[in-house]
């Protein structure tokens, strides 16, 4: 038993390495959920039972010991090349820009020309605007940060890698600077909202509009720990009021810069604004858009600013510039995607999310090509073996109910020991097969 040995073992639990979170959680110090360390065994031991004996049998299969499997590794895999054969279909696209400016791209339009008579049949053409509306919208802000969208994020907009950004987000959270990384709730606690408070009340006087965008969970959201943005950060460690342990580079400050952003706009006013909807026809081709035109109350856009269009007016214009596309009807996944699908199909978790795309490209399953992911041909081998000698193992729909099942271990509503011996069965199966 745990406590056998010693009667007073207890868990403290805090999510940001300060002063004020540790004495908190001295104070406020509790027993060890032994429900919650049931259910960390039935995950270990599983992810190394199915794991080692997929592994196994590709090694046999393909004579490479170097090849992994797992529970949620293969179904990945699987999308990365679902994704890879369907970039390789080829849509149509009518891309086009009228004379007001307006840019309008029309997929897989009905057009009546041959290549021969082309140009002549896009001199020809006009394009209406119509049903023209005015409406006036709020915009509120995203949620701060969790471990899938904050990988997302830094994949699209600074171009890291996943394992990149965790390890950066460790060194920012061990500085002590944001709060844990690997968190998949968007609560904010009151102290969270104290520190926007501080800096927006100071910075933009009468926009604070406190959110706690509340889940259920002991994780707060990822957010900055100081009310410091990153130039007031820079700052105080040039004069050398503030010192870290690791040396923080231009890359910790672009991922600091991001957090910090994303939580401060989070508890800030929604913004109203002004968007026009039309629709633009091209030759009985059309396309409905709705653009924003104009900022009539400011709220979080001055943390994070909002394209605005320009306006239009209803008529026919002349085409300025017309071609017909063939392009892929999807793009392979960035890192980012992979990790948003993997959260939003609920298998994996913040502290695997970054490993599992990891291995796949370590395993050389997939290869990176300008920020994309594409499997390689061993990888189709690897994933086609599997999912056809296996496949009611390492499948997605599997490891969704196993992530369930940890859930009610937690929760108390089964016991461990009945899913390891339901477990062990199968790895039994697999053995044999």
């Amino acid at each position: 038993s745990l406590y056998s040995m010693n009667k007073k073992v207890e868990r403290l639990e805090f999510h940001e390495i300060t002063k004020k979170a540790f004495l908190q959680a001295l104070k406020n110090r509790r027993e060890i959920n032994l429900k919650m360390v049931e259910a960390q065994l039935v995950r270990r031991i599983d992810d190394r039972w199915i794991g080692f004996e997929l592994s196994q049998k590709l090694w046999q299969r393909f004579q490479n010991h170097r090849l992994s499997a797992g529970r949620v590794q293969t179904p990945v895999l699987g999308w990365i090349i679902e994704r890879v054969s369907e970039s390789r279909k080829k849509k149509m696209v009518l891309s086009a820009t009228l004379s007001n400016g307006l840019e309008v791209s029309i997929e897989n339009p009905v057009i009546k020309f041959s290549r021969e008579n082309f140009k002549k049949y896009i001199k020809g053409l006009k394009a209406k605007i119509t049903d023209l509306k005015i409406e006036e919208k709020s915009l509120n802000p995203l949620p701060p940060y969790t471990t899938d969208t904050l990988l997302r994020d830094a994949s699209a907009k600074l171009g890291f890698s996943a394992l990149k950004t965790m390890r950066l987000a460790q060194d920012l959270f061990e500085s002590g600077l944001c709060t844990y990384h690997r968190t998949d709730s968007t609560t904010v606690s009151t102290v969270g909202i104290n520190i926007a408070k501080e800096y927006i009340q100071n910075k933009y006087p009468s926009l604070f509009s406190p959110r706690r965008y509340l889940m259920e969970g002991a994780h707060e959201c990822i957010r900055p720990t100081r009310a410091l943005d990153v130039e007031q950060l820079k700052n105080l460690i040039s004069l050398g009021i503030l010192r870290f342990p690791k040396r923080l580079s231009d890359e910790h400050f672009q991922l600091y810069d991001m957090i910090f952003k994303r939580f401060i706009a989070s508890q800030m006013r929604e913004v109203k604004l002004l968007y026009q909807c039309f629709k633009v026809v091209i030759d009985g081709n059309q396309k409905i858009t709705e653009n924003p035109i104009s900022i009539i109350s400011e709220g979080f856009n001055l943390i994070m600013s909002i394209r605005i269009a320009n306006p239009v007016k209803e008529g026919e214009y002349s085409l300025k510039f017309a071609r017909v596309l063939y392009l892929p009807k999807a793009r392979p996944f960035t890192e980012g995607e992979i990790i948003a699908l993997m959260k939003e199909r609920g298998i994996g978790r913040p502290s695997t999310y970054a490993k599992i795309v990891a291995t796949i490209l370590e395993r050389r399953y997939a290869i990176e090509r300008n920020n994309k992911i594409v499997n390689t041909i061993l990888g189709f081998k690897v994933y086609k073996y599997l999912s056809l000698k296996f496949g009611k193992y390492a499948s997605e729909e599997t490891t969704r109910k196993l992530e369930e099942m940890m859930d009610q271990i937690e929760q108390g509503k089964v016991n461990y020991k009945e899913i390891l011996k339901g477990l062990y069965q199968e790895i039994m199966k697999i053995k044999r097969m």
